[in-house]
């Protein structure tokens, strides 16, 4: 008998001991997908992601699982943030789902709520484009946040008519030049 359990044993130790086996791979593998409003490019489209229409304020937006932002989409147009500095010149940049109210930046992260019919929220994005789930901050940035003028362009709005800017502060205090969509598409 202890023959045949000194094989089991040691092959169990190996197997949990493998890569294969570490915690947190199969999350990192398989990002999760969290459904979002978005502007659609063409109303007809039968991209998978798009799982539903809702009423906005402008027309029907998407519903759409995703697991990141879509940058440079051909069918889902996400909202754009941009902070910029006293010179005009673009730091960086972010995508929200439509209508998502921004309720905080935090270092590099732009945290905001949910979009029309989508998840509550609130969620954490990067200028990289991945999308958490977030722990609730209250800083409030948008109860703060003072109606400026807008530069006369920034590269990532083709219409800067459709842009609002405002001085605001992040979750640290520190000041921030933000402009975001604000217009129809």
């Amino acid at each position: 008998m202890m023959r045949l359990a000194l094989p089991l044993l040691l092959a169990a130790a190996t197997a949990a001991c493998s890569p294969a086996s570490a915690p947190g791979d199969a999350a990192a593998a398989a990002p999760v997908a969290h459904t979002f409003a978005f502007f659609a490019a063409d109303p007809d489209s039968r991209d998978p992601r798009i799982i539903d229409w809702v009423a906005g304020d402008c027309s029907e937006v998407a519903l759409a699982r995703v697991s990141r932002m879509p940058a440079d989409d051909a069918v889902l147009k996400p909202d754009i943030v941009v902070e910029f500095g006293d010179d005009g010149s673009e730091r960086r940049r972010w995508l929200k789902p439509y209508s998502a109210e921004i309720l905080a930046i935090q270092g590099d992260d732009l945290y905001f709520g949910a979009s029309p019919g989508g998840a509550k929220g609130p969620f954490r994005t990067s200028p990289a484009g991945e999308v958490v789930l977030a722990t609730p901050l209250s800083t409030g940035l948008s109860e703060r946040a003072e109606l400026m003028s807008c530069p006369d362009t920034l590269p990532s709005f083709p219409d800067m008519s459709l842009v609002v800017c405002y001085a605001a502060q992040d979750a640290g205090g520190r000041p921030l030049n933000l402009a975001w969509d604000a217009g129809c598409p």
